[in-house]
């Protein structure tokens, strides 16, 4: 299948921070060629991204909008001694409403490339050559005036010191009507043995929820068999009557402490692999969508300089959330972690919790975020020596 030879924009890696910037571009840059590829057979993979409203700017709403498949106008969390809901609007993207979406901005498969349609190739091979040049299944060479890498983490590395927030989630068609109308993000077991825990619960309509296990743990393997425990129990919980599985998801985020991991290459990279995601909560959404609205204002030729200065700009904000996990995986034992968030969600009024999840928060916010630290169950020792090397188990 033959591409043009020159676009505007190229767009390496068809996950979520490449579809969110073609959509990008096709409002701001309504007149540009734009090639999207993706290694993969198909766009977006297999996910559900959740996220608060106060996440995305105004500015970004005209585009991202239509993109979303259901909302909610509050969460709530609960943890031992500590139940709460949190009245700042919920929402949610899934990989199937943005495949859509994206490749209804597409031209047709062989035809001709028209000024403001983006072109879609699924299942080739991309080499990034030089920050102009793509080459594609290997034999085609193609120009972008701005070439943007946005293969997420894959090839990117893994920083020498993290840790890994990881999960595993089931979508189910109950019989009944499920019991909650709004998502609970953390319900937290008593038992934290195995490191912090919880269950997230996404009401999907009245008979369709996802039930989520995710554990924060010094390795990236999901525990199965924990997951499994918790998501019976609380079907038999919600007595929704029979359930079938429609879906299943999972995943591993790596949740670093040192210095972020980048992709080496010619382009400017997005998503992990630039540092475009929140350190401390494994939320990509909100970054996601600042590097798509940045790469779409800017100017072709000006969008490396513009994706630099906007990074070098919220250094002090990563390195924070990058600290937070420093403290969360090399001072806290894993038995105690849980008491960390209950405390962030006891003592922060809405508006600082909405500050952090959107990775806007202030000097003031961070100082309150630690402020107050819990006093026990912590290792000191342990936490100096992750300054200086990479840290094994934490002793218990």
């Amino acid at each position: 299948m033959t591409l043009a030879p020159e676009f505007d924009y190229g767009i390496v890696g068809g996950g979520l921070q490449g579809c969110l910037l073609a959509h990008a571009l096709a409002w701001h840059r309504p007149e540009a060629t734009v090639l999207l590829l993706e290694q993969a057979d198909d766009l977006c993979g297999n996910h559900t991204w959740s996220f608060h409203e106060t996440d995305i700017a105004d500015k970004a709403k005209s585009w991202f909008d239509p993109l979303v498949v259901h909302r909610w106008p509050g969460y709530r969390v609960r943890f031992p001694t500590l139940s709460r809901r949190v009245e700042i609007a919920y929402a949610t993207i899934t990989s199937d409403r943005l495949r859509e979406a994206t490749l209804s901005l597409a031209d047709e498969a062989g035809g001709p490339v028209r000024p403001g349609r983006l072109v879609v190739r699924t299942g080739v091979s991309c080499e990034i050559l030089s920050p102009s040049t793509v080459r594609v299944g290997g034999t085609a060479d193609v120009s972008c005036r701005a070439l943007l890498d946005c293969r997420g983490r894959a090839g990117a590395g893994t920083p020498s010191g993290a840790g890994y927030q990881t999960f595993i989630g089931h979508e189910y068609q109950t019989a009944r009507r499920w019991p909650a109308a709004e998502p609970t993000i953390m319900d937290v077991p008593r038992d934290q043995a195995a490191g912090f825990e919880f269950l997230y619960e996404l009401p999907l309509g009245p008979d369709r929820v996802l039930l989520e296990y995710t554990r924060f743990h010094e390795e990236p393997a999901c525990d199965k068999s924990r997951a499994a425990t918790l998501i019976s129990a609380r079907l038999a919980e919600a007595d929704a009557g029979s359930a079938k599985l429609v879906r299943t998801e999972h995943g591993c985020l790596p949740m670093p402490y040192t210095a972020a991991a980048r992709r080496e290459g010619p382009s400017p990279a997005g998503g992990y692999a630039g540092g475009w995601f929140h350190a401390a909560t494994g939320y990509s959404m909100p970054l996601a969508v600042r590097f798509a609205e940045l790469v779409a204002q800017a100017q072709p030729d000006r969008v490396a300089a513009e994706v630099a200065s906007a990074a070098a700009e919220d250094r002090l904000r990563r390195g924070f959330a990058r600290f937070l996990n420093r403290l969360l995986f090399c001072l806290v034992k894993p038995a105690d972690r849980w008491k960390i968030f209950r405390r962030f969600y006891r003592v922060l009024p809405e508006e600082r919790i909405s500050r952090f999840y959107a990775h806007r928060f202030t000097f003031t916010d961070a100082a309150r975020i630690m402020i107050g630290w819990p006093p026990t169950g912590l290792a000191p020792i342990r936490f100096v020596r992750s300054f200086v090397s990479t840290p094994g188990p934490l002793p218990t």
